[in-house]
């Protein structure tokens, strides 16, 4: 005997059906019901009784439909990407997200902040080749040229600030040289590299908190990353036993240790600072791997920022720990596109000491920011 009586045919809110279905132009039984089922005498059902048990069935159908819809709207507005949701025994660790983007720079491969992110440097290869300085909100406020007495193609490639004087260094590689401008903008020089490495052709810039210069190479007489003082002398050189195809972006972390993007082998050696290697990232379709990784950035807590063309993104990581064989992935952000967060061969990356992170998004003509 069931709790509550349904008539024969009725269909329930799970969508069953309860009891005999009754032929068209057929007479419901009579006399059926058990005793104490709500049947009135004869069998058939109290009238009012009946109408309230549908009213209250048609109540909850209307509550938990509005659950479900309430449920599900809250679900669509807060979800994470797949990337970013928990996996039982692991710890997830943030990314940044999107914020803005700053136009107004054609093709830009190279991207460089001061500290206080009230300076941002984009370079621009196409177009006016020069580099666009923009404050920090993304307005124009100068630009950096050639000077006119060097002649010759000028194509700037990657962009650094000096963390001791503000001073402004700009890779060119047509020019095979290095531009120095102060922090106002004039131009102060050309950077003399030393006899031992005439031919070169200097890619990715970057600095350590000392003023230690290291330079990326694609020249004579080999690929490699080369270490200047803080007074331009050459100290030493990272890299010739590895066989470095187009290494691009270099960093240093607050140890001393050196990242460098080789890019066309698709990895990020990790050297110490004597130059011995101490890890590597591989190419790769694994989480954290990559492909054609270009410009690389370490921010104040130690995570590694890596811009890979070919996976239209930017990889995180922590710095290399010790006894570790690679540094340990944190994740990555971005995807290819055009709107907001989106990238079309992502060259350069850059961070300031506010959390934000810059990405120079070469084919979208912009520098991206995003922050914590």
């Amino acid at each position: 005997m069931t709790s509550e009586l349904t008539a024969p045919g009725m269909t329930a809110i799970d969508g069953s059906v309860l009891g005999p279905s009754i032929p068209t132009g057929e007479a419901p039984p009579q006399g059926d019901a058990a005793p104490g089922d709500g049947a009135a005498p004869g069998g058939e059902i109290a009238p009012e009784r009946g109408r309230r048990r549908r009213m209250v069935l048609l109540f909850l159908l209307l509550a938990a439909t509005a659950a479900l819809l309430t449920i599900g709207g809250w679900y669509l507005l807060n979800r994470k990407p797949i990337s970013e949701l928990p996996v039982p025994g692991i710890t997830v660790e943030a990314v940044p997200h999107y914020s803005f983007s700053i136009y107004d720079v054609v093709a830009p491969t190279g991207v460089a902040v001061n500290a206080d992110g009230s300076r941002i440097y984009a370079t621009q290869t196409e177009g006016d080749p020069g580099v666009v300085v923009f404050d920090g909100s993304g307005n124009v406020v100068g630009t950096l040229k050639a000077p006119a007495t060097a002649g010759g193609a000028h194509v700037p490639v990657y962009v650094a600030v000096n963390p001791t004087n503000g001073d402004v260094y700009v890779s060119d590689r047509p020019a095979a040289t290095i531009y120095i401008y102060s922090t106002d903008g004039a131009y102060l020089r050309a950077f003399d590299p030393g006899p031992d490495l005439a031919g070169w052709a200097p890619l990715g810039l970057a600095f350590d908190v000392k003023g230690d210069l290291f330079v990326t190479s694609v020249g004579a007489p080999f690929q490699a990353v080369h270490e200047f003082g803080p007074d331009g002398t050459f100290v030493r050189t990272f890299g010739k036993a590895n066989d470095f195809s187009f290494p691009n972006g270099v960093a240093v972390d607050a140890s001393g240790n050196v990242y460098v993007a080789d890019s066309n082998n698709g990895r990020l050696v990790v050297f110490s600072r004597d130059g011995s290697q101490l890890g590597v990232i591989g190419r790769g379709a694994g989480a954290g791997n990559l492909g054609l990784p270009r410009g690389t950035a370490i921010d104040d807590s130690g995570r590694v920022y890596v811009a890979d063309l070919s996976l239209q993104g930017v990889q995180v990581y922590h710095v290399l720990a010790a006894g570790e064989a690679r540094p340990q992935n944190i994740g990555a952000f971005g995807g290819g596109g055009s709107g907001d967060g989106g990238f079309k061969l992502p060259n350069a990356v850059a961070v300031d000491g506010r959390s934000r992170v810059y990405v120079a998004d070469w084919r979208n003509n912009r520098i991206q920011v995003w922050t914590y």
